[in-house]
């Protein structure tokens, strides 16, 4: 159990450290179109958001699947 907390204490750090450097590199402004609205970000929080936002996807629609087979 200790050698699998220590990969994951590495994996958690090695994500931070590209994440902080992925918002702190790309400063360059895009704009985001939301059917009415524009939002304008910098790239890497928007590239920082959308990977977020999927990872939040991917786990609810992870979760559901576990429920609904579990039940089987």
């Amino acid at each position: 159990m200790r050698f699998f907390t220590l990969i994951l204490v590495f994996c958690f750090t090695l994500v931070a450290l590209s994440l902080y450097l992925l918002s702190s590199l790309n400063k360059e402004i895009v704009l985001i179109d939301l059917l009415f609205k524009e939002i304008q970000l910098s790239l890497g929080n928007a590239l920082l958001s959308f990977f977020i936002l999927g990872f939040l996807i991917t786990l609810i629609l992870e979760l559901i699947n576990s429920f609904r087979t579990k039940d089987n």
